[in-house]
């Protein structure tokens, strides 16, 4: 609202178009970042988790791997992604790439 007052205070508006013109660019720029946001705050809300999977090696012997899983909830159903071995990333790589596939997941452009 200040930037408004401002950027009028700064003009010497004498047409009552002008104010109109000047009013609808504020109104969709402020949609725009309205909208930025709203993409973003979908985006972080996400859940990234470690998990274990045994899976038989040889006869008569199991390994233990380590994986990272990301969830997010698309219209009404969980959707669960493997994200890749805890040794190859950190849970900060992890999240990055859950942020990347939900946003192509949910047709977002990620800003």
């Amino acid at each position: 609202m200040d930037n408004m007052a401002a950027e009028l205070k700064t003009l010497e508006i004498t047409d009552v178009q002008e104010l109109i013109l000047i009013l609808e660019r504020l109104l969709s720029k402020t949609i725009i970042l309205a909208r930025k946001l709203d993409d973003q705050a979908r985006l972080e809300n996400l859940h990234v988790y470690k998990t274990k999977v045994k899976r038989p090696v040889k006869k008569h012997e199991i390994r233990i791997y380590s994986y990272w899983y990301a969830s997010w909830r698309v219209n009404s159903k969980i959707k669960n992604v493997c994200l890749g071995s805890t040794k190859d990333m950190t849970r900060d790589d992890a999240f990055i790439k859950a942020r990347m596939l939900k946003a192509e997941s949910l047709g977002i452009r990620s800003y």
